[in-house]
C-alpha cells in the first residue's frame, strides 16, 4: 500500500538538511521519485531537484497526499507564495555554510557546504555536485551551475 511507502519517506522528510535526499512528486516524471533538497522553509523542504530527471520546482509531498485533500484550486499559488526568494535561500544557505569563501576557480573542486567568492555572482555556497564537472552554487540572485575540474583530468600521465 502506499500510506506504509509514505509514513516511510516522512521521517526522512523532515531530517533532509539542504544538499540531502528526500522523497516528493515530481510534475514532470509524473510519480514519486528522489530529490535532493535545494531550499527549506524551516525544518520543511521548500524547492527540490528530481534525480530522474533534473527538473527544480517546489517540494510535493506526493500525488495521492494532493489528492486526498479534495482541494485541488487554488494550491500552486499557495505553494509559490511560500517558495522562498533566491537571497531567503541564499541567506538559509550561508547560515549552513562552512569555512571563509574561496576564490571560484574553474580548475577547482568543490563538495557541497563550500563558501565560494565569484567574480560575477559574488559569494555563495555550493548546494551540491551534480557531476565530477559541475557544482551548484546557491547565490544572492539564485542558483547557478558552475564548472569545476575533475580529480581524473589532474592525473599526469
Amino acid at each position: 500500500m502506499a500510506s506504509s511507502q509514505t509514513g516511510k519517506s516522512s521521517a526522512a522528510k523532515s531530517d533532509a538538511a539542504v544538499g540531502g535526499y528526500t522523497d516528493a512528486y515530481c510534475g514532470k516524471c509524473k510519480e514519486v521519485t528522489s530529490h535532493i533538497v535545494l531550499a527549506k522553509k524551516g525544518a520543511a523542504p521548500s524547492r527540490v531537484e528530481c534525480r530522474t530527471c533534473h527538473a527544480m520546482h517546489l517540494y510535493k509531498a506526493s500525488a495521492s497526499a494532493s489528492a486526498s485533500s479534495g482541494k485541488t484550486t487554488g494550491t500552486k499559488s499557495r505553494a509559490r507564495a511560500a517558495e522562498p526568494s533566491p537571497e531567503e535561500a541564499w541567506t538559509a544557505a550561508m547560515r549552513q555554510a562552512r569555512g571563509e569563501a574561496i576564490k571560484y576557480a574553474p580548475s577547482g573542486q568543490y563538495v557541497a557546504g563550500n563558501r565560494l567568492n565569484h567574480a560575477t555572482f559574488g559569494e555563495g555556497v555550493v548546494a551540491r555536485v551534480s557531476s565530477a564537472t559541475v557544482c551548484e552554487v546557491v547565490f544572492k540572485t539564485g542558483t547557478v551551475k558552475l564548472i569545476m575540474g575533475s580529480a581524473q583530468a589532474r592525473r599526469p600521465s
